[in-house]
């Protein structure tokens, strides 16, 4: 497993788990769960465009996914 940052907070680790949101000022962000409650608190996501609720299939190809 490698190591994933968070892209707001630069948060680290091996055992960090990332989620997309899409900032309405910065675009499309992988983020930690600390950050993307930050943001959903504060309004700053573009609406229906983050996989943040429900379930989620991951193909496993993306830079701060577990299953890469």
């Amino acid at each position: 497993m490698s190591m994933v940052t968070c892209e707001l907070c630069n948060q680290t680790g091996d055992d960090l788990s990332l989620r997309e949101a899409v900032h309405k000022d910065m675009g499309k962000k992988w983020v930690c769960g600390d950050c993307w409650t930050n943001l959903y608190d504060k309004n700053s996501m573009i609406a229906g465009t983050t996989g943040g609720g429900g379930t989620f299939s991951c193909p496993g190809g993306c830079a701060g996914c577990r299953n890469a």
